[in-house]
């Protein structure tokens, strides 16, 4: 049997490994995989904050994006809950993640009254998120800025406009100027008015369907209107039969009559109501309209005193007093220019 090389055999040669000194080997190197596991364990781990609803707790994790760590924690989202990350979000240390719970509120639109949640802050960002969409004219109650409270309803109101062109009259204006040819109190027309045309856009607004509103927006004239023109007497001097000249400060137009003292006319009443003997230069009035004891100029007629009344003399109507029946006869009823003296 060869004998094993000096080299080789314990004690001689090289010095060689004894049993006990490769098991405190292996003890350290175990050691040293085992701090590095624990130490990748420990890097590993995150610690982040999660709130709900504004409630708040840390937790640590080895999840590597946020949903797996709502998973981890149990907490289930519904369909209109928010999260802030979102959920595809690789986690990191510190990192805080915002949970909001939707909220029902009462949804009123196009005719339909519906029950749906929502976790947005206003109201516009909740009928955003529900598809609903508003045009510029609409508008919704409460507005789109309200902060959202849980049973809220809110109401969408469409608006719309249309417009319309139609013509319309334009009144004439009526210009007086003063004509001394004519006496004090008439008027003539020297020129008939006329209205003008023009063509007018009006804006017409509705809110589901219903007209709240319409306002002219534009106009145009057509045709101008042409002006009435009127004569104003300013004369104040009048001339009599006898060639006296009275002066006067108005003239009325009046419908006369003719009574006389005789007793075919009046029964026989010889004295008016102011105590007057009744006879030419006498006249009855209505006081509203010419107070009694006025001095009067009657076309016609001549000059006379409103010194009576009568039943049937009321407005714009005047009785005149003639000495004789026949006289009164001749006379009977006509229009009459009188003339209210100074």
């Amino acid at each position: 049997m060869d004998e094993m090389p000096a080299h080789l055999r314990p004690g001689e040669g090289a010095p060689g490994l004894s049993p006990g000194k490769g098991l405190l080997r292996a003890l350290i190197a175990l050691s040293v995989v085992c701090s590095l596991l624990a130490g990748g364990y420990a890097w590993a781990r995150k610690e982040v904050t999660i709130s709900v609803d504004g409630q708040t707790r840390v937790v640590q994790t080895l999840e590597r994006d946020v949903g797996g760590l709502l998973a981890e924690e149990g907490i289930v989202l519904a369909e209109a809950d928010l999260v802030e990350p979102d959920p595809k979000t690789p986690l990191e240390r510190g990192m805080e993640i915002v949970i909001k719970r939707a909220q029902p509120f009462v949804l009123k639109v196009d005719g339909e009254t519906r029950t749906i949640a929502s976790a947005r802050d206003r109201v516009g960002e909740a009928l955003a998120e529900a598809g609903v969409l508003l045009g510029p004219l609409d508008r919704t109650v409460p507005p789109r800025n309200t902060p959202l409270t849980p049973g809220m309803e809110v109401e969408v109101i469409r608006g719309r406009e249309e417009f319309e062109t139609i013509e319309v009259p334009i009144p004439f204006q009526v210009q007086r100027q003063n004509d001394d040819s004519l006496p004090r109190g008439q008027t003539e027309i020297i020129q008939e008015g006329r209205e003008g045309r023009a063509e007018r856009l009006v804006r017409y607004f509705y809110e589901n369907g219903e007209k709240v509103s319409e306002e002219v927006v534009g106009e145009t004239v057509i045709e101008e209107p042409v002006p009435q023109l009127v004569a104003v007497g300013t004369r104040t001097l009048l001339a009599s039969r006898g060639g006296e000249n009275l002066r006067f400060k108005e003239m009325l137009v009046m419908e006369a009559t003719a009574y006389t003292p005789d007793p075919r006319c009046n029964g026989g009443y010889k004295y008016t109501a102011t105590g007057r003997k009744a006879q030419r230069g006498v006249v009855a009035v209505d006081p509203r309209v010419i107070p009694l004891g006025t001095r009067l100029y009657v076309e016609g007629y001549g000059k006379a005193l409103a010194a009576d009344t009568g039943g049937a003399i009321k407005g714009k109507k005047i009785d005149l007093c003639f000495d004789t029946y026949e006289e009164a006869i001749r006379f009977g009823r006509r229009q009459v220019k009188v003339y209210i003296l100074e």
